[in-house]
């Protein structure tokens, strides 16, 4: 099981969809409220496992979220955007994302290796005039930056990414729907300027940090080389919700295979 809800993965379950509310969870008390702590429980081909985030912050701008697994990521912030993530195992680091912004927009993402730093991975944003967003791929060796066809295009529609188009030849496409309730993260500073690539990446999750509601459902479109499509892939989630409406359990799945996320404010 991989990726559950990765915007430009692909999901292999076809569920039932249902809401509920639900007054039982911590630190409900503030419309203003922040994750402190997501459980993720996963089940494999009837195998479980469960995998902790613990989120600390500087009020409101994230410092840090360590993971159970022996896993960080650190947060560097100027002013009020996220400028700087590294990643982190065993206390080693791996890689170092830095981001730039131009008007409050994000316009790149530079992404270096910490063992291999003779070439850094580069996305270049477009903000479009119908309201969308291209993602652009390319690779800098030795200062010289190398541009590729691939791009993702972002469509968004009340705060929310709506669809995630990946394309590099072949076309992957993901369409989400979304309740009208919060999504843990929306109180977070400088988080939603970075898209879907604050993601914190597991084997098996991957959190949407820029959609302000939570999703409903998610369908994934594979297409060949001649723009038919060959694969449909979809998934619904069972959400509950605190009494101020924050997200505070997401379920997706069955007996044999299926993910379930529990949150702490």
């Amino acid at each position: 099981m991989k990726k559950f809800l990765c915007l430009l993965g692909a999901l292999a379950l076809s569920l039932n969809s249902c809401s509920s509310d639900d007054s039982n969870s911590d630190g409900e008390s503030s419309t203003n409220a922040l994750p402190t702590k997501i459980t993720l429980t996963t089940v494999e081909d009837g195998k479980s496992g469960s995998l902790d985030y613990t989120f600390s912050y500087d009020g409101n701008k994230l410092k840090q979220i360590s993971l159970s697994d022996a896993s960080k990521y650190v947060y560097t912030y100027t002013g009020d955007v996220i400028t700087k993530v590294e990643y982190f195992r065993s206390s080693v680091l791996i890689s170092t994302d830095v981001y730039a912004y131009e008007n409050n927009k994000l316009v790149s993402k530079i992404t270096t290796q910490a063992f291999n730093s003779t070439y850094q991975d580069k996305l270049t944003f477009v903000y479009n005039a119908n309201g969308t967003v291209n993602a652009n791929q390319s690779q800098i060796r030795d200062r010289q930056e190398v541009k590729y066809d691939t791009t993702t295009l972002y469509t968004f529609a009340n705060g929310n990414i709506v669809s995630a188009e990946y394309n590099d030849g072949l076309k992957e496409k993901t369409t989400n729907t979304f309740d009208d309730k919060k999504s843990p993260f929306v109180n977070i500073t400088g988080l939603k300027l970075l898209l879907d690539l604050a993601q914190v990446d597991s084997d098996d999750y991957q959190f949407d940090f820029h959609s302000a509601n939570n999703a409903l459902t998610s369908v994934t479109v594979n297409y060949d080389a001649d723009g038919k499509a060959v694969q449909t892939l979809s998934v619904d989630y069972k959400t509950k919700y605190n009494s101020n409406n924050f997200a505070s359990e997401v379920f997706a799945g069955d007996a044999n295979d299926s993910f379930k996320i529990q949150i702490t404010y």
